[in-house]
């Protein structure tokens, strides 16, 4: 499950779809307010009279929407009902799926996309705004990848597809072709990662020898040579986190910014690829090609191919992931849902 959120803070000159959603609320409550998005003096005294008639203690102060103010406004809706408070829901809903309607019906359409949500950040699926996907609802502003659980990733499909779509896109404004990003997509898809840039490998949570991220990079000399796996470094370098060994600052950012997290990694792999002529060939690994000339696949050859998905998966393996799957687990696990993905979007 995604980390509970903290309930926000709302207060004069507070904008966005929070505030509206609460507005939408005091409108349910009879209340008269404008529903704008902006926290303002009608607002503020709508608020504070709220909060004097249902003797809720200042949050710090009379007029200020805290936790205590959002636990007495919010209402359990379920299928059917039709009013301001399924407005305020909705509001809510559109951070995170922005083609929703805000009608007030707590229709077909909110009640599936209300279940997505649910799903999505790993709370019980109850198909009612209950006070935990309120809470949810209020707390985040867009999906969450799940950090640092540690066994297996904790991704809902739809999330793993969202991240699958963004890294495709993201590697092809870096110059890679399609086919090429597909490849690497299905490499990642096989890690552990599960397109979660925020997993840690089995067994070594909070490890700086990793695995960790899209491609859970490893350093397995650690116990030697107490370097971390090379991302750590790399963000180190960067200033992403201050140490290379600072675990925790890695696990804070995949749950507050997992875009500027994912994009990190990103850079450290076209850096890490590009770095040698032919990236980290090494002659036990000569699954994709038996021809002697094209077996070392340079690092631009690849980049720019427009070989088969399926192939330059392989190469990917080969060439820069060389995990200890046998040929026939390359194809099956990596090949065939990299050309899967190029071809529909989907992995299977």
């Amino acid at each position: 499950m995604v980390k509970t959120p903290s309930w926000p803070v709302l207060k004069i000159k507070s904008v966005g779809k929070n505030v509206q959603a609460v507005q939408e609320l005091l409108t349910y409550h009879k209340y008269s307010v404008p529903v704008n998005g902006r926290f303002d003096t009608a607002t503020q005294q709508a608020v504070s009279t709220f909060q004097r008639r249902n003797s809720i203690e200042p949050e710090p102060s009379y007029g200020v929407v805290g936790k205590n103010t959002l636990s007495e406004l919010i209402v359990v809706s379920t299928n059917g009902a039709n009013n301001n408070a399924v407005r305020a829901a909705q509001t809510l809903l559109k951070k995170f799926e922005k083609d929703l309607p805000i009608n007030g019906f707590f229709d077909t359409l909110f009640f599936n996309t209300l279940v997505t949500f649910q799903e999505t950040m790993g709370i019980k699926p109850t198909a009612a705004v209950d006070y935990s996907t309120w809470q949810y609802l209020f707390g985040y502003s867009s999906y969450q990848p799940t950090a640092s659980v540690g066994v297996t990733s904790k991704l809902s499909e739809k999330q793993m597809y969202i991240n699958a779509k963004y890294i495709c896109t993201y590697l092809q404004n870096k110059g890679f072709t399609k086919n090429a990003a597909c490849g690497i997509l299905g490499n990642i898809h096989a890690e552990t990662s599960r397109i979660d840039p925020g997993l840690w490998e089995w067994k070594h949570l909070d490890d700086p020898r990793g695995g960790y991220g899209l491609v859970q990079w490893t350093n397995d000399e650690y116990e030697t040579t107490k370097v971390p796996n090379p991302f750590m470094v790399y963000a180190a370098e960067i200033g992403l986190i201050s140490e290379s060994c600072a675990c925790s600052e890695l696990d804070s950012l995949a749950l507050s910014n997992p875009k500027k997290l994912m994009n990190a990694e990103l850079d450290w792999l076209i850096k890490s690829m590009g770095d040698r002529d032919y990236f980290y060939f090494d002659d036990r690994w000569n699954n994709w090609d038996k021809k002697v000339e094209e077996s070392k696949m340079n690092f631009t050859k690849f980049k720019t191919s427009t070989k088969p998905a399926y192939d330059l998966a392989i190469a990917f393996h080969d060439f820069y992931e060389r995990s200890g799957d046998n040929l026939d687990q390359i194809q099956k696990n990596r090949a065939t849902p990299a050309q899967n993905y190029f071809d529909t979007g989907l992995f299977d």
